[in-house]
């Protein structure tokens, strides 16, 4: 293959892995269907499946690369402004920790290894340096990385709920959920505006009060 053709090919399968993430953080894992994600771009199944052996193949591709893009972010400011800006990749995080524990395993714990050498890498700077305290390495690089996802999975947890609460009430009235969501936005609206990055101070400020020497 020329390069020509690599760079297309590669151009082509970036396009459907972008769709296939819409679509499938849009309709999750079981409800979505090829067709779905080939009309979207225009293009027949087979083009898909050219890239891609099966539906589950490119579900967890689209997962693959979110995380292979996500270790590369480490501190708490872009780790969460990477969420804000990718929001779907936290339901496909989500769905594939339900659907395929598994893959789930193999694909994360292959790269979290990476990611925690990194911090260590900036916590053993931080200490050469004499801004941080002489601390154990390898527990706070575990602890670092545990609290900033149990922040992004109690942020997934907060917004399914506010969602399940206005789709309860559209299933039992239409009038009724047109008004509740009038009032939601009016009674909530910090809820509906509320970024990952909002908790960036507070984290930030945990992380320093436990790192930095006194």
């Amino acid at each position: 293959m020329n390069d020509k053709k690599a760079q297309l090919a590669h151009r082509r399968r970036e396009q459907i892995l972008c769709a296939a993430k819409n679509i499938f953080a849009q309709n999750g894992f079981r409800r979505t269907k090829i067709e779905q994600i080939s009309d979207s771009l225009n293009i027949g199944k087979g083009t898909i499946y050219r890239y891609f052996n099966d539906k589950k193949t490119l579900f967890l591709s689209v997962f693959e690369q979110g995380v292979d893009r996500l270790m590369k972010i480490i501190s708490a400011r872009t780790y969460f402004e990477f969420f804000d800006n990718d929001r779907e990749l936290i339901e496909i995080l989500m769905q594939v920790r339900s659907e395929f524990k598994e893959d789930y395993h193999r694909i994360f714990l292959a790269m979290y290894g990476k990611y925690i050498a990194k911090i260590q890498e900036n916590l053993q700077t931080g200490i050469r340096l004499g801004i941080f305290r002489e601390l154990d390495i390898e527990k706070t690089a575990e602890a670092i990385s545990a609290i900033l996802q149990g922040v992004l999975q109690s942020f997934y947890v907060r917004k399914l709920g506010s969602e399940s609460i206005v789709s309860n009430i559209e299933e039992k009235n239409q009038a009724a959920f047109d008004s509740a969501k009038t009032n939601f936005a009016v009674s909530r609206p910090t809820q509906q505006k509320e970024r990952l990055t909002d908790r960036t101070e507070a984290v930030t400020a945990l992380l320093l009060q436990g790192l930095l020497k006194k």
